[in-house]
């Protein structure tokens, strides 16, 4: 093993025996992975959502031209 796997498996093992030893330590690792997930599904939706996005516009685009198309087809043949 490579000195820098030995670094990881000292420094897990640490974390791993502080979240043994007190419960703050484990709630407080918990909620940082809450947090890193919380702040990915922000991203994502950030990217969904921008409005200078050119994907999302283009599938806007599609879903209000078929909405459009399915009205004046209703409308046509409702007269």
């Amino acid at each position: 093993m490579s000195s820098y796997n030995y670094f990881l498996l000292t420094v897990f093992s640490i974390i791993f025996w502080l979240m043994l030893v007190d419960q703050n330590v484990a709630e407080y690792i918990n909620l940082i992975f809450k947090i890193m997930k919380v702040n990915f599904i922000r991203f994502i939706w950030m990217i969904k959502f921008h409005p200078r996005n050119p994907i999302t516009n283009f599938i806007m685009a599609r879903k209000y031209e078929r909405l459009a198309k399915e009205l004046e087809e209703d409308m046509l043949k409702n007269k």
